[in-house]
């Protein structure tokens, strides 16, 4: 089995992803080795490594330092065998909030956004994201007029990606109480491979 050791360390998001997602394509079967030395960093390369399909396990081989050991699995039973077509699959839809609220009226877009989320929980398509960038990343921190809308979304199957470099820029990081806190890979990749991206 073939090794590949991944340096991370001093990289900032979303370059530890890349470098790793990169590293995962390049091993197939393969183990890898990931240093990193925060844990934005160890989250990110941990759920990407588990969302492709690997085993992950992790150990601090020093303070603040990370070692993300991967396995990916290439078993005979699915290698070449491409998973059956549903005859009407679900339509992938990424919705993305760059604001707090919706249009130029403050007080009127905290009454849209709020209706516009439970709007999107009444339709059938559950493998469809919700992405949060900006100060739309505060609709998911403490306090935030739709948390229960956001919190039922989530219950239901929806995905809600918030970038964590805005997290960051606004310290909020910590107030964060639904969905995943993301990054630029993950985001764009998640827009990507929509059927269709909505923007309010």
């Amino acid at each position: 089995m073939k090794r590949i050791e991944v340096d991370a360390k001093g990289l900032e998001c979303p370059q530890p992803v890349i470098l790793t997602k990169k590293a995962i394509a390049q091993n197939p079967g393969g183990e890898l080795v990931v240093y990193v030395d925060n844990d934005v960093a160890r989250e990110n390369v941990v759920r990407m490594a588990k969302h492709e399909g690997c085993s992950v396990t992790v150990h601090e081989k020093e303070a603040g330092v990370y070692e993300v050991q991967i396995t990916s699995v290439d078993s005979p039973e699915t290698a070449g065998n491409p998973a059956p077509q549903c005859i009407e699959p679900e339509a992938e839809i990424a919705y993305m909030f760059d604001s707090d609220f919706i249009g130029t009226n403050r007080e009127l877009g905290k009454v849209l956004s709020n209706g516009f989320l439970n709007a999107i929980a009444a339709l059938p398509d559950k493998k469809s994201s919700i992405v949060l960038i900006s100060t739309g990343v505060k609709l998911a921190a403490e306090g935030s007029y739709v948390l229960e809308t956001l919190s039922g979304l989530s219950n239901a199957g929806f995905t809600i990606l918030i970038c964590g470099t805005c997290l960051d820029f606004f310290k909020i990081r910590d107030k964060v109480k639904v969905g995943t806190v993301s990054n630029a890979l993950e985001i764009m990749e998640c827009m990507t491979n929509a059927d269709k991206v909505i923007k309010f």
